[in-house]
Protein backbone atom coordinates (compact mmCIF):
# COMPACT_ATOMS: atom_id res chain seq x y z
CA UNK A 1 0.00 0.00 0.00
CA UNK A 2 1.64 3.07 -1.19
CA UNK A 3 1.24 6.58 0.99
CA UNK A 4 -1.43 8.05 -1.20
CA UNK A 5 -3.58 4.88 -0.51
CA UNK A 6 -2.85 5.37 2.97
CA UNK A 7 -3.77 8.41 3.24
CA UNK A 8 -7.55 8.03 1.21
CA UNK A 9 -7.94 5.04 4.00
CA UNK A 10 -7.40 7.93 6.71
CA UNK A 11 -9.67 10.57 5.54
CA UNK A 12 -12.71 7.63 4.65
CA UNK A 13 -11.97 6.75 8.63
CA UNK A 14 -12.40 10.56 9.48
CA UNK A 15 -16.00 10.33 7.62
CA UNK A 16 -17.06 7.15 9.23
CA UNK A 17 -17.77 6.97 12.78
CA UNK A 18 -16.38 3.47 14.72
CA UNK A 19 -19.26 1.00 15.75
CA UNK A 20 -17.85 1.24 19.04
CA UNK A 21 -18.36 5.07 19.31
CA UNK A 22 -21.63 5.00 17.13
CA UNK A 23 -24.67 7.17 18.82
CA UNK A 24 -22.75 7.34 21.90
CA UNK A 25 -24.05 11.11 22.47
CA UNK A 26 -27.35 10.05 21.10
CA UNK A 27 -27.81 7.37 24.14
CA UNK A 28 -26.33 9.99 26.56
CA UNK A 29 -28.81 13.23 25.52
CA UNK A 30 -31.26 10.61 25.84
CA UNK A 31 -30.61 9.32 28.92
CA UNK A 32 -30.01 13.37 30.06
CA UNK A 33 -33.19 14.02 28.60
CA UNK A 34 -35.28 11.55 30.38
CA UNK A 35 -33.91 12.49 33.64
CA UNK A 36 -33.92 15.87 33.56
CA UNK A 37 -37.17 16.10 31.62
CA UNK A 38 -38.91 20.31 32.31
CA UNK A 39 -35.69 21.44 33.70
CA UNK A 40 -32.51 23.25 32.46
CA UNK A 41 -30.44 21.35 30.77
CA UNK A 42 -27.10 19.89 33.12
CA UNK A 43 -24.58 16.92 32.21
CA UNK A 44 -24.89 14.39 34.44
CA UNK A 45 -20.93 13.50 35.59
CA UNK A 46 -21.37 9.94 35.79
CA UNK A 47 -22.53 9.97 31.96
CA UNK A 48 -19.70 12.38 30.91
CA UNK A 49 -17.25 9.96 32.47
CA UNK A 50 -18.70 6.23 30.59
CA UNK A 51 -18.87 8.46 27.28
CA UNK A 52 -14.92 9.65 28.10
CA UNK A 53 -14.35 6.04 28.97
CA UNK A 54 -15.67 5.04 25.92
CA UNK A 55 -13.44 7.26 23.85
CA UNK A 56 -10.36 6.40 25.46
CA UNK A 57 -11.14 2.87 25.09
CA UNK A 58 -11.46 3.67 21.42
CA UNK A 59 -7.97 5.91 21.41
CA UNK A 60 -5.73 3.48 22.68
CA UNK A 61 -7.54 0.21 21.11
CA UNK A 62 -7.95 1.89 17.08
CA UNK A 63 -4.51 3.47 16.41
CA UNK A 64 -6.23 4.83 13.21
CA UNK A 65 -9.02 6.54 15.17
CA UNK A 66 -6.40 8.25 17.61
CA UNK A 67 -3.94 9.35 14.60
CA UNK A 68 -7.97 10.71 12.52
CA UNK A 69 -8.69 12.70 15.65
CA UNK A 70 -5.17 13.99 16.51
CA UNK A 71 -4.84 14.88 12.66
CA UNK A 72 -8.28 17.26 12.32
CA UNK A 73 -6.95 20.09 13.26
CA UNK A 74 -4.26 20.24 10.84
CA UNK A 75 -6.26 19.06 7.56
CA UNK A 76 -8.18 21.88 8.76
CA UNK A 77 -5.06 24.46 8.56
CA UNK A 78 -4.28 22.96 5.54
CA UNK A 79 -7.52 23.76 3.79
CA UNK A 80 -7.34 27.32 5.47
CA UNK A 81 -3.57 28.05 4.10
CA UNK A 82 -4.44 26.92 0.49
CA UNK A 83 -7.86 28.78 0.12
CA UNK A 84 -5.45 31.78 -1.80
CA UNK A 85 -5.12 29.13 -4.38
CA UNK A 86 -8.15 27.30 -6.33
CA UNK A 87 -6.20 24.78 -7.52
CA UNK A 88 -4.56 23.93 -3.97
CA UNK A 89 -8.02 24.09 -2.65
CA UNK A 90 -9.51 21.71 -5.25
CA UNK A 91 -6.70 19.59 -4.46
CA UNK A 92 -7.16 19.46 -0.47
CA UNK A 93 -10.77 18.52 -1.57
CA UNK A 94 -10.09 16.29 -4.20
CA UNK A 95 -7.67 14.00 -0.93
CA UNK A 96 -4.65 15.38 -3.47
CA UNK A 97 -2.28 15.27 -0.41
CA UNK A 98 0.75 13.37 0.10
CA UNK A 99 1.41 13.22 4.28
CA UNK A 100 5.09 13.36 5.01
CA UNK A 101 5.33 13.81 8.77
CA UNK A 102 9.10 13.93 9.75
CA UNK A 103 10.32 16.47 12.32
CA UNK A 104 13.36 17.40 13.73
CA UNK A 105 14.27 19.03 17.20
CA UNK A 106 17.48 21.82 17.12
CA UNK A 107 18.51 24.83 20.16
CA UNK A 108 14.72 24.17 21.31
CA UNK A 109 12.83 24.53 18.06
CA UNK A 110 10.90 22.31 16.10
CA UNK A 111 10.86 21.74 12.77
CA UNK A 112 8.05 19.36 11.09
CA UNK A 113 6.69 18.60 7.55
CA UNK A 114 3.36 17.93 7.62
CA UNK A 115 2.28 17.62 4.17
CA UNK A 116 3.40 18.01 0.15
CA UNK A 117 1.03 18.66 -2.56
CA UNK A 118 3.21 17.67 -6.04
CA UNK A 119 3.04 16.64 -9.31
CA UNK A 120 5.07 16.53 -12.64
CA UNK A 121 6.18 19.89 -12.07
CA UNK A 122 5.31 21.35 -8.72
CA UNK A 123 6.22 21.05 -5.37
CA UNK A 124 4.03 22.43 -2.45
CA UNK A 125 5.70 22.12 0.87
CA UNK A 126 3.53 23.05 4.19
CA UNK A 127 6.06 22.72 7.25
CA UNK A 128 5.71 24.00 10.83
CA UNK A 129 8.06 25.79 13.45
CA UNK A 130 7.34 25.89 17.08
CA UNK A 131 9.22 26.69 19.80
CA UNK A 132 9.15 28.11 23.70
CA UNK A 133 12.20 30.60 23.07
CA UNK A 134 10.75 32.65 19.83
CA UNK A 135 7.49 33.88 19.34
CA UNK A 136 8.09 34.28 15.38
CA UNK A 137 10.53 32.23 12.85
CA UNK A 138 11.43 32.79 9.17
CA UNK A 139 12.85 30.06 7.06
CA UNK A 140 15.28 30.22 4.30
CA UNK A 141 14.69 27.19 2.37
CA UNK A 142 16.84 25.55 -0.06
CA UNK A 143 16.66 22.38 -2.03
CA UNK A 144 19.31 20.09 -3.67
CA UNK A 145 19.25 16.81 -4.92
CA UNK A 146 19.24 13.40 -2.97
CA UNK A 147 22.73 13.43 -3.46
CA UNK A 148 23.55 16.63 -2.11
CA UNK A 149 24.23 17.80 -6.08
CA UNK A 150 22.72 21.12 -7.04
CA UNK A 151 19.17 21.00 -8.72
CA UNK A 152 18.83 23.37 -11.57
CA UNK A 153 16.00 24.44 -13.77
CA UNK A 154 13.52 25.61 -11.28
CA UNK A 155 11.70 28.34 -9.47
CA UNK A 156 11.12 28.75 -5.88
CA UNK A 157 8.77 31.07 -3.66
CA UNK A 158 8.69 31.23 0.19
CA UNK A 159 5.24 32.53 1.79
CA UNK A 160 6.64 32.68 5.77
CA UNK A 161 6.16 35.86 7.19
CA UNK A 162 4.14 37.01 10.29
CA UNK A 163 3.38 33.04 10.58
CA UNK A 164 2.90 32.35 14.64
CA UNK A 165 4.21 29.24 16.22
CA UNK A 166 3.40 25.89 15.21
CA UNK A 167 1.41 27.19 12.05
CA UNK A 168 1.63 25.56 9.17
CA UNK A 169 3.91 27.65 6.12
CA UNK A 170 4.04 27.34 2.49
CA UNK A 171 6.86 26.61 -0.24
CA UNK A 172 6.40 26.50 -3.71
CA UNK A 173 9.03 25.10 -6.25
CA UNK A 174 8.41 24.94 -9.90
CA UNK A 175 10.36 22.90 -12.23
CA UNK A 176 10.28 24.45 -15.73
CA UNK A 177 12.03 22.06 -18.31
CA UNK A 178 12.68 19.12 -16.15
CA UNK A 179 10.34 17.10 -14.36
CA UNK A 180 10.17 16.63 -10.74
CA UNK A 181 12.85 14.58 -9.06
CA UNK A 182 11.63 11.68 -6.77
CA UNK A 183 13.45 12.79 -3.88
CA UNK A 184 14.76 15.38 -2.44
CA UNK A 185 16.45 17.44 0.52
CA UNK A 186 15.00 20.22 2.03
CA UNK A 187 17.12 22.69 4.13
CA UNK A 188 15.40 25.06 6.31
CA UNK A 189 17.82 28.11 7.81
CA UNK A 190 15.90 29.40 10.69
CA UNK A 191 16.18 33.03 11.88
CA UNK A 192 14.29 34.59 14.42
CA UNK A 193 11.77 37.44 12.83
CA UNK A 194 12.95 39.88 15.55
CA UNK A 195 16.17 40.92 13.04
CA UNK A 196 14.18 43.29 10.54
CA UNK A 197 13.49 45.85 13.06
CA UNK A 198 17.22 45.56 14.28
CA UNK A 199 18.20 46.03 10.94
CA UNK A 200 15.57 49.20 10.17
CA UNK A 201 16.88 50.87 12.99
CA UNK A 202 20.33 50.69 12.19
CA UNK A 203 19.66 51.58 8.54
CA UNK A 204 17.75 55.15 9.32
CA UNK A 205 20.79 55.92 10.87
CA UNK A 206 23.01 55.22 7.67
CA UNK A 207 21.08 54.87 4.53
CA UNK A 208 17.49 53.58 3.75
CA UNK A 209 15.18 50.80 4.87
CA UNK A 210 15.84 48.62 1.84
CA UNK A 211 18.82 47.02 2.29
CA UNK A 212 19.05 43.44 2.92
CA UNK A 213 21.58 41.68 5.14
CA UNK A 214 21.84 38.44 5.90
CA UNK A 215 20.20 36.96 8.89
CA UNK A 216 21.90 35.46 11.89
CA UNK A 217 20.28 31.73 11.93
CA UNK A 218 19.52 29.91 15.06
CA UNK A 219 18.86 26.57 13.43
CA UNK A 220 19.38 24.67 10.42
CA UNK A 221 17.33 21.83 9.42
CA UNK A 222 17.85 19.41 6.65
CA UNK A 223 14.95 16.94 5.55
CA UNK A 224 14.74 14.13 2.55
CA UNK A 225 11.41 14.13 1.40
CA UNK A 226 10.34 11.25 -0.98
CA UNK A 227 7.55 11.70 -3.19
CA UNK A 228 4.89 8.81 -4.14
CA UNK A 229 5.60 8.09 -7.76
CA UNK A 230 1.54 8.52 -8.17
CA UNK A 231 1.71 12.04 -7.85
CA UNK A 232 4.82 12.51 -9.38
CA UNK A 233 3.30 10.93 -12.65
CA UNK A 234 0.26 13.33 -12.85
CA UNK A 235 0.23 15.76 -15.88
CA UNK A 236 -1.05 16.12 -19.23
CA UNK A 237 0.87 17.99 -22.57
CA UNK A 238 -1.23 19.41 -25.59
CA UNK A 239 0.82 19.82 -28.57
CA UNK A 240 -0.66 22.79 -30.35
CA UNK A 241 1.75 24.98 -32.28
CA UNK A 242 -0.84 27.01 -33.11
CA UNK A 243 0.53 31.06 -34.27
CA UNK A 244 -1.66 34.19 -33.99
CA UNK A 245 -1.22 37.86 -34.34
CA UNK A 246 -1.48 39.94 -30.93
CA UNK A 247 -0.88 44.27 -31.33
CA UNK A 248 1.08 43.78 -34.86
CA UNK A 249 3.43 40.89 -32.92
CA UNK A 250 3.66 37.55 -33.86
CA UNK A 251 2.81 34.61 -31.40
CA UNK A 252 3.06 30.74 -31.16
CA UNK A 253 1.25 28.65 -28.41
CA UNK A 254 3.42 25.59 -28.97
CA UNK A 255 2.17 23.16 -26.12
CA UNK A 256 -0.50 23.19 -22.79
CA UNK A 257 0.66 21.24 -19.76
CA UNK A 258 -2.36 20.60 -17.30
CA UNK A 259 -1.41 19.59 -13.60
CA UNK A 260 -3.06 19.46 -10.45
CA UNK A 261 -1.32 22.56 -9.08
CA UNK A 262 -1.58 24.77 -12.47
CA UNK A 263 -1.67 25.33 -16.16
CA UNK A 264 1.11 26.30 -18.19
CA UNK A 265 0.63 28.26 -21.78
CA UNK A 266 3.85 28.20 -23.70
CA UNK A 267 4.57 30.13 -26.13
CA UNK A 268 7.15 31.37 -28.97
CA UNK A 269 7.77 34.25 -30.41
CA UNK A 270 9.06 35.58 -34.03
CA UNK A 271 12.09 37.16 -34.44
CA UNK A 272 11.00 39.48 -36.27
CA UNK A 273 9.09 40.73 -33.63
CA UNK A 274 9.48 44.31 -32.20
CA UNK A 275 8.42 43.63 -28.46
CA UNK A 276 9.46 40.85 -26.34
CA UNK A 277 5.93 39.59 -24.44
CA UNK A 278 6.34 39.83 -20.37
CA UNK A 279 2.60 38.99 -19.58
CA UNK A 280 -0.90 38.44 -20.33
CA UNK A 281 -4.62 38.83 -18.83
CA UNK A 282 -6.22 36.04 -19.82
CA UNK A 283 -8.18 33.10 -18.61
CA UNK A 284 -9.51 29.63 -19.63
CA UNK A 285 -13.43 28.98 -19.91
CA UNK A 286 -14.36 24.96 -20.05
CA UNK A 287 -17.58 23.48 -21.39
CA UNK A 288 -19.48 23.63 -17.99
CA UNK A 289 -18.58 27.82 -17.91
CA UNK A 290 -15.98 26.95 -15.18
CA UNK A 291 -13.46 29.92 -15.00
CA UNK A 292 -9.59 29.53 -14.94
CA UNK A 293 -7.97 32.80 -14.22
CA UNK A 294 -4.42 33.47 -14.46
CA UNK A 295 -2.48 32.69 -10.55
CA UNK A 296 -2.29 35.63 -8.75
CA UNK A 297 -0.78 34.60 -5.56
CA UNK A 298 2.38 32.04 -6.59
CA UNK A 299 4.65 31.62 -9.49
CA UNK A 300 3.08 32.85 -12.67
CA UNK A 301 5.32 32.28 -14.94
CA UNK A 302 9.25 31.72 -16.37
CA UNK A 303 11.46 33.11 -18.32
CA UNK A 304 13.40 32.14 -21.29
CA UNK A 305 16.91 31.83 -21.37
CA UNK A 306 17.93 33.34 -24.85
CA UNK A 307 16.02 36.76 -24.37
CA UNK A 308 13.63 38.56 -21.99
CA UNK A 309 10.28 37.07 -23.06
CA UNK A 310 8.41 35.46 -20.74
CA UNK A 311 8.10 31.99 -22.74
CA UNK A 312 5.69 30.24 -20.15
CA UNK A 313 2.70 31.42 -18.06
CA UNK A 314 0.57 30.18 -15.65
CA UNK A 315 -2.81 29.50 -14.82
CA UNK A 316 -5.29 27.74 -12.21
CA UNK A 317 -5.96 24.39 -12.89
CA UNK A 318 -8.47 22.44 -14.22
CA UNK A 319 -7.19 19.27 -13.42
CA UNK A 320 -9.93 17.86 -11.22
CA UNK A 321 -13.00 19.29 -13.21
CA UNK A 322 -12.58 16.82 -15.98
CA UNK A 323 -12.59 19.57 -18.45
CA UNK A 324 -13.59 18.42 -22.11
CA UNK A 325 -12.60 21.16 -23.58
CA UNK A 326 -11.10 24.27 -22.39
CA UNK A 327 -10.94 27.43 -24.81
CA UNK A 328 -8.49 30.99 -24.00
CA UNK A 329 -9.62 34.57 -23.86
CA UNK A 330 -6.79 36.96 -24.29
CA UNK A 331 -7.87 40.42 -22.85
CA UNK A 332 -4.26 41.90 -22.52
CA UNK A 333 -0.88 42.08 -23.09
CA UNK A 334 2.20 43.68 -21.22
CA UNK A 335 5.36 44.12 -23.97
CA UNK A 336 9.17 45.34 -23.56
CA UNK A 337 9.88 46.85 -26.60
CA UNK A 338 13.28 45.68 -27.79
CA UNK A 339 14.52 49.56 -28.18
CA UNK A 340 13.70 49.81 -23.86
CA UNK A 341 15.58 47.05 -22.88
CA UNK A 342 17.70 49.63 -20.73
CA UNK A 343 16.93 53.10 -20.63
CA UNK A 344 19.16 56.13 -19.22
CA UNK A 345 18.13 58.35 -15.78
CA UNK A 346 20.18 61.42 -15.11
CA UNK A 347 20.47 61.29 -11.33
CA UNK A 348 21.36 64.60 -10.72
CA UNK A 349 18.44 65.98 -12.18
CA UNK A 350 16.00 63.05 -11.53
CA UNK A 351 15.15 63.05 -15.22
CA UNK A 352 14.55 59.99 -17.53
CA UNK A 353 14.60 59.54 -21.33
CA UNK A 354 11.90 57.26 -20.99
CA UNK A 355 10.02 55.06 -18.43
CA UNK A 356 7.97 52.21 -18.83
CA UNK A 357 3.84 53.18 -19.40
CA UNK A 358 2.17 54.72 -16.01
CA UNK A 359 5.96 54.76 -13.96
CA UNK A 360 6.98 58.54 -12.66
CA UNK A 361 10.60 59.47 -11.37
CA UNK A 362 10.04 61.02 -8.29
CA UNK A 363 13.54 61.54 -6.72
CA UNK A 364 16.95 60.50 -6.60
CA UNK A 365 19.12 61.29 -3.57
CA UNK A 366 22.58 60.64 -2.59
CA UNK A 367 23.22 59.01 0.60
CA UNK A 368 27.55 58.78 0.72
CA UNK A 369 28.08 56.41 -1.71
CA UNK A 370 25.01 54.88 -2.65
CA UNK A 371 21.75 56.39 -4.68
CA UNK A 372 18.23 55.72 -3.31
CA UNK A 373 15.70 56.00 -5.71
CA UNK A 374 11.92 56.90 -5.48
CA UNK A 375 9.20 55.88 -7.80
CA UNK A 376 5.38 55.81 -8.45
CA UNK A 377 3.91 53.55 -10.71
CA UNK A 378 -0.31 53.24 -11.40
CA UNK A 379 -2.02 50.51 -9.16
CA UNK A 380 -3.64 47.58 -11.47
CA UNK A 381 -5.83 47.24 -8.28
CA UNK A 382 -6.10 48.46 -4.71
CA UNK A 383 -2.77 47.82 -3.20
CA UNK A 384 -1.76 45.85 -5.80
CA UNK A 385 2.15 46.17 -6.89
CA UNK A 386 4.12 44.73 -9.37
CA UNK A 387 7.65 44.77 -10.41
CA UNK A 388 8.97 47.78 -12.53
CA UNK A 389 12.84 47.36 -13.16
CA UNK A 390 14.53 44.24 -13.54
CA UNK A 391 17.78 43.97 -11.17
CA UNK A 392 20.26 44.72 -12.93
CA UNK A 393 21.94 48.07 -14.29
CA UNK A 394 24.90 49.54 -15.86
CA UNK A 395 26.58 52.16 -15.82
CA UNK A 396 28.34 54.51 -18.94
CA UNK A 397 30.81 51.60 -19.51
CA UNK A 398 28.83 49.40 -19.34
CA UNK A 399 30.00 47.42 -17.19
CA UNK A 400 26.69 45.40 -14.47
CA UNK A 401 25.60 45.74 -10.88
CA UNK A 402 22.73 44.16 -9.42
CA UNK A 403 20.27 45.61 -6.38
CA UNK A 404 18.37 42.87 -4.03
CA UNK A 405 16.48 44.35 -2.09
CA UNK A 406 13.63 47.44 -2.77
CA UNK A 407 10.58 48.80 -0.75
CA UNK A 408 7.22 49.08 -1.76
CA UNK A 409 4.24 51.22 0.12
CA UNK A 410 0.55 52.35 -0.39
CA UNK A 411 -1.22 55.28 0.31
CA UNK A 412 1.36 57.88 0.73
CA UNK A 413 0.79 60.87 1.75
CA UNK A 414 1.89 64.19 -0.43
CA UNK A 415 1.99 67.86 -0.02
CA UNK A 416 -0.86 69.26 -1.77
CA UNK A 417 -0.22 73.35 -2.27
CA UNK A 418 -3.53 74.20 -2.61
CA UNK A 419 -4.72 72.52 0.75
CA UNK A 420 -1.80 73.35 2.23
CA UNK A 421 -1.50 70.08 4.07
CA UNK A 422 -0.51 66.66 3.86
CA UNK A 423 -2.77 64.40 1.99
CA UNK A 424 -3.56 60.48 1.10
CA UNK A 425 -2.09 59.59 -2.12
CA UNK A 426 -4.20 56.56 -3.63
CA UNK A 427 -3.89 54.80 -6.99
CA UNK A 428 -0.83 54.76 -7.27
CA UNK A 429 2.19 52.90 -5.28
CA UNK A 430 5.57 54.06 -4.52
CA UNK A 431 9.00 51.71 -5.27
CA UNK A 432 12.26 52.44 -3.05
CA UNK A 433 15.41 51.07 -4.90
CA UNK A 434 18.86 51.31 -3.32
CA UNK A 435 22.08 51.48 -5.85
CA UNK A 436 24.77 50.42 -3.07
CA UNK A 437 28.42 51.61 -4.11
CA UNK A 438 27.00 53.72 -7.04
CA UNK A 439 29.08 56.62 -7.43
CA UNK A 440 27.59 58.06 -11.22
CA UNK A 441 25.35 60.28 -11.78
CA UNK A 442 23.74 58.44 -14.43
CA UNK A 443 22.87 55.01 -15.04
CA UNK A 444 21.13 52.77 -17.05
CA UNK A 445 18.17 50.87 -15.65
CA UNK A 446 16.54 47.56 -17.12
CA UNK A 447 12.68 48.13 -17.05
CA UNK A 448 10.90 44.99 -16.51
CA UNK A 449 8.07 46.29 -18.97
CA UNK A 450 7.16 49.25 -21.24
CA UNK A 451 3.42 49.22 -22.09
CA UNK A 452 0.41 47.14 -21.33
CA UNK A 453 -2.47 47.03 -23.96
CA UNK A 454 -6.10 45.90 -23.49
CA UNK A 455 -7.97 44.21 -26.11
CA UNK A 456 -12.28 45.50 -26.32
CA UNK A 457 -12.07 41.87 -28.51
CA UNK A 458 -10.25 39.27 -27.03
CA UNK A 459 -8.08 36.95 -28.81
CA UNK A 460 -10.19 33.60 -28.71
CA UNK A 461 -8.00 30.34 -29.04
CA UNK A 462 -9.32 26.34 -28.56
CA UNK A 463 -6.67 24.79 -26.17
CA UNK A 464 -8.39 21.49 -25.71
Amino acid sequence: MNRSEEYLMLIKELDNTPPQLEYSMQRVEAKLKKEHKGRFFTVSLTSLVIFFITFILLVNSFPTFAYACGRIPLIKNLAQLVAFSPSLSAAVENEYVQPIEIEQTQNGITARIEYVIVDQKELDIFYSLDSENYNEMDANPEIKARDNSPLEGYSLISGNYDTGNGELNHITVSFVDVDMPDSMILTLKVHDNGWRKEIVEVENEITSENEYMEPDYISEFNFTLEFDPYYTSQGEELILNHNFEIDGQTLALETAEIYPTHIRLNFLDNEDNSAWLKEFKFYLVNEKKQRFDKITNGITGTGSVDSPMMRSHHLESSFFSESKSLTLYITGVTWLDKEMETVKLDLANITAEELPQGVTFVNAERKGNDWLLIFEATEEAENHSYQIWNQDYYDQEGNEYFYNSWGTTHNMDSWNDKAEQFVEKTGVFQVEITLKDYTFDTVYMSPSYSRRIEFVDPIVIEVK
